[in-house]
């Protein structure tokens, strides 16, 4: 092993909250992470899966995804006896309604089918990995830490976990067993301070905690010009006042309360005569967690503000900066975040936030940077957005993209990851 190896550490991700080539959006911020932090750290992002076997000999695969910087990605492909998933299919609807001591529902996972995980996660990582890891880490606690906590006690290393979902997942509890591994990691890294709230509900007596945000590449979202006077944008002048652009993105799903968003704008066209626009970015581009994007496609088209609305299902990341510099103010109605990472790509754009006490948002939206109403206050946010389009309040666009890169820049997401580790 090279004196340079030895000198940098390397960090293990185990999650399945990252991007694949089906769908390049899922968990994408995680990749980005690690790439910011690559220059530091290596990365070891592994995946586990499993899948009944089907045929004798059929034995676990360990497959390389793809090698990029110093990031090495592998999925595990463990193979599970028919009988055991079986067995663990007809727990559940036996003991269906039953719960254990923790609250959770009894046999969400039988404990013959995690031994068998933990027997495989041991020997793979101990063939495959042991030699090339410092820290564990995990992104996704509630469903994770335990994985995380059984391989680093078992390989004598550290392990560190955050969260990012809601908390708990809508229709679950958190098991005892990872509500123990969680309390057991040497840190818990904070996206929000409304993440640590959830976590803390749930009577987890969580570790040291370490504020680190979510990550913005701000050389990615440059800021915008206040003079956008290209042909199209000349033509958006009514009687000498500049048509705004409203921006929303994100998945079609209940999280992202689109209902409350149509009724918003709906609410603005009446209060208002100031002409503004509308764009709907991302709706679709999520599988598996965006629904029926044409549901919400025919919900606009019967809305009020229908023919100001452009609606784009999917955009690549990379092109996201283009969308922005479209735009003049950042829109969401969502009931839950974590850190929202398009709000802050918007700021950093310098564009204000007008948002829902979702989660996130709180922790750095003052009145120099948008408004913040709470999660079922449509008409204090149409009232604000109307303030704004008829230029009654006003945000200096080079003040929001400081206060985001300060707090959740490249620089600053790095050393806060530094410090825990």
């Amino acid at each position: 092993m090279s004196t340079e190896r030895k000198e940098r550490r390397t960090v293990c991700l185990l999650t399945n909250w990252y991007p694949t080539p089906e769908n390049p959006h899922f968990g994408l911020f995680f990749r980005e992470q690690a790439l910011a932090l690559s220059d530091r750290f290596d990365f070891l992002v592994v995946h586990y899966t499993e899948r009944i076997r089907k045929r004798p000999g059929q034995k676990d695969r360990i497959v390389p995804v793809r090698q990029e910087k110093n990031i090495s990605e592998f999925a595990i492909e463990a193979v599970v006896p028919a009988w055991a998933a079986l067995r663990e299919r007809a727990a559940e609807g036996i003991f269906r309604g039953l719960r254990g001591e923790d609250g959770s529902v009894f046999a969400e996972r039988s404990c013959r089918r995690e031994r068998i995980k933990e027997k495989k996660l041991i020997r793979i990582f101990g063939e495959h990995f042991r030699d090339r890891i410092d820290l564990f880490y995990c992104v996704d606690a509630q469903r994770e830490a335990a994985d995380v906590q059984l391989l680093a006690g078992h390989f004598g290393k550290p392990y560190i976990v955050g969260e990012h979902g809601p908390v708990p997942w809508p229709g679950t509890v958190i098991p005892l067993r990872q509500k123990k591994a969680i309390e057991g990691a040497a840190a818990f890294l904070a996206i929000s301070w409304d993440k640590v709230r959830q976590m803390e509900m749930q009577n987890i007596r969580l570790p040291k905690v370490v504020y680190v945000g979510n990550l913005v590449l701000e050389e990615h979202f440059p800021l915008r010009q206040q003079s956008r006077m290209n042909g199209r944008r000349e033509r958006m002048f009514t009687e000498g006042t500049e048509l705004k652009t409203l921006i929303t993105v994100g998945a079609y799903s209940f999280y992202k309360n689109y209902d409350l968003f149509i009724s918003v704008m709906n609410r603005l066209t009446e209060l208002t005569e100031v002409p503004f626009r509308v764009m709907i970015v991302g709706y679709g581009a999520n599988p598996g967690y965006a629904g029926n994007a044409a549901e919400l496609e025919k919900k606009i088209r019967a809305s009020r503000f229908a023919d100001r609305a452009e609606l784009i299902p999917s955009v690549p990341h990379e092109k996201m900066s283009e969308i922005y510099r479209q735009a003049d103010a950042f829109v969401m109605t969502s009931i839950q975040e974590g850190q929202p990472v398009s709000a802050l790509e918007a700021a950093c754009s310098g564009l204000p936030v007008f948002s829902t006490r979702c989660g996130g948002v709180e922790d750095y939206v003052d009145e120099s940077m948008g408004r913040i109403v709470g999660i079922r206050e449509g008409e204090a946010l149409a009232l604000a957005l109307r303030d704004f389009l008829e230029g009654k309040i006003a945000f200096d666009p080079a003040h929001l993209r400081e206060q985001v890169v300060s707090r959740f820049g490249r620089e600053a997401f790095s050393t806060n990851f530094m410090s825990v580790v």
